[in-house]
């Protein structure tokens, strides 16, 4: 499985203000991990059917106001 991180900062750090996305080919969905600090659980964890997984992005980019 691949994963696609996302972050404000250049380098990336995994751990901080990044948010990590999978997607399951066999269940059709996404996952969204969204890791707001080091060395914590993330912040934020959903699921979305396959159909779902572009608009909840573009939701949850304006939301942290990325």
């Amino acid at each position: 499985m691949d994963k696609l991180v996302v972050s404000i900062y250049d380098p990336i750090d995994y751990r901080k203000e990044a948010l990590h996305i999978t997607y399951d080919l066999d269940k059709n969905s996404w996952t969204f991990n969204y890791f707001a600090l080091p060395f914590q659980d993330p912040e934020f964890v959903r699921t979305y059917s396959g159909e779902m997984g572009i608009e909840k992005f573009d939701k949850f980019i304006k939301m942290i106001n990325w």
